[in-house]
């Protein structure tokens, strides 16, 4: 949510990340788990995202936009590999007005 603070102690050091989607707006989260089914690369978002403000996790780690995944429609993204059975896909976004 937007001003949510998450804390990481990683060899050592502390990394404080605030979320904000940059103009004030709050980043919604879902959980696409659900339609990981070991052929499927193209994932629908929960609602009407803003162009550019899509943020991708497979099995925690972020992707990069345009290398590992593109924003398809307004409410749909592409991977470019096709996640197996197990893994996990979790989504940041702001919601379109």
């Amino acid at each position: 949510m937007d001003g949510e603070i998450w804390k990481e102690k990683i060899m050592g050091f502390v990394f404080t990340v605030t979320i904000t989607s940059g103009d004030g707006e709050e980043m919604k989260k879902a959980n696409l788990t659900g339609q990981v089914n070991g052929i499927n690369q193209v994932f629908t978002v929960p609602e009407d995202y803003e162009t550019n403000t899509l943020r991708v996790y497979h099995n925690g780690i972020r992707q990069v936009k345009d290398v590992t995944y593109s924003e398809t429609t307004s409410t749909t993204f592409t991977l470019t590999f096709t996640p197996v059975n197990g893994d996990y896909i979790t989504i940041d976004y702001t919601a379109s007005s």
